[in-house]
């Protein structure tokens, strides 16, 4: 008779402390608007007038010994079908939220990302100008350079930036 095993992958305590830091740099701004980040859908405010939003997934890459990357996708909390998505990185034990990279709804989402030199590397969906909501057309890949804070868009298929 055949056994199976099952093993859960839990987080350290360093990576719950990332991922906390990365939440809380993410709630800030959602504050501003009268909103928050929750953990989890079930948390969501009753409120459909709440700009909060849910963590849906996040994922964690190292960019050395003590610096890290977390990308980090939300749902809307009061039903509506935009997706979120922010890259953090906590360098020196401060987290901080990237605005300035393009990685929005309606313009770029990544599926999966990893660090290669001074870059991370974003691989996922671009919409282009006449695509409808449901369905970016091109896969793309985003290059962010976490030292100078630089980034390049480039399209997968052609490679266009």
């Amino acid at each position: 008779m055949a056994m199976l095993v099952f093993a859960m992958l839990l987080p350290t305590a360093a990576h719950a402390d990332d991922l906390q830091k990365a939440f809380d740099a993410i709630s800030a701004p959602l504050q501003k608007d009268g909103g928050n980040l929750v953990t989890l859908y079930s948390s969501c405010p009753k409120s459909i007038d709440n700009p909060s939003e849910f963590v849906s997934s996040s994922t964690i890459v190292f960019l050395n010994e003590a610096d890290r990357a977390v990308l980090v996708d939300t749902g809307q909390c009061d039903g509506g079908n935009g997706s979120g998505q922010y890259l953090v990185l906590i360098q020196n034990n401060v987290a901080s939220v990237i605005t300035d990279a393009g990685i929005q709804d309606m313009s770029f989402l990544a599926d999966h990302m990893y660090v290669e030199g001074n870059s991370i590397f974003l691989y996922g969906n671009r919409w282009m100008p006449n695509d409808p909501h449901c369905c970016p057309s091109r896969k793309a890949t985003l290059e962010y350079n976490f030292k100078t804070h630089q980034h390049k868009l480039t399209n997968v298929r052609d490679g266009k930036s």
